[in-house]
């Protein structure tokens, strides 16, 4: 394992045991074995290490936008794995709960930090409307980042909701709805999204 893999690790061990805000970069160092130094080689600090950590953990739509271009997957297929990979996101505690510390950072006025959520959201709006486009004939349209976003933001609510414990629906039955969605709901949406512009 290479020292940024291992620094990573040891955030998210470090994270998932004391929480971001008590997570420092000596206990993440402890954690990998390695001297803040060390760490401070590969990070400049400690919200680059989280940055980081929630990059590569939750650019799923990245990757399976990706895979799609790189192959003619069935739709069947591809909606399977999207609702794969949207039910192992809900399950990534120490990283929604990164999501939600860097969301306060940047509401505090980190300008740096926004900066890149913007230019990360920006990266996730643009692989998921690649995925409409590739999977539901989605036509060029000014509205198609409102719909990304919209779908988007939908997933970071739900997972905001589980966070702050107040949805009373089960997972199960949350993602039987989102795959109903992407079967049925966005086919329909999206051909009447064609046809109004």
């Amino acid at each position: 394992m290479d020292g940024k893999s291992k620094i990573l690790a040891a955030a998210r061990k470090v994270i998932s045991q004391h929480g971001a805000n008590r997570a420092t970069v000596r206990a993440i160092a402890e954690e990998a074995g390695m001297s803040t130094g060390a760490i401070y080689h590969y990070y400049k600090n400690k919200d680059d290490i989280f940055y980081d950590l929630l990059d590569d953990s939750l650019s799923d739509s990245t990757r399976i936008a990706k895979g799609m271009l790189n192959q003619d997957l069935a739709m069947d297929i591809v909606i399977k794995e999207i609702s794969r990979k949207t039910e192992e996101r809900f399950k990534k505690d120490t990283e929604n709960r990164l999501q939600y510390h860097f969301a306060h950072e940047i509401l505090l006025g980190n300008k740096e930090l926004q900066h890149k959520f913007t230019q990360k959201y920006n990266e996730w709006n643009g692989r998921i409307e690649e995925i409409l486009i590739h999977l539901y004939g989605l036509k060029e349209n000014p509205l198609n980042k409102a719909l990304s976003s919209w779908l988007l933001g939908a997933v970071d609510g739900v997972i905001l909701q589980n966070l702050l414990e107040v949805n009373e629906a089960s997972e199960e039955d949350m993602i039987e709805i989102f795959e109903l969605l992407l079967e049925k709901g966005l086919p329909q949406f999206i051909r009447i999204l064609n046809e109004s512009k």
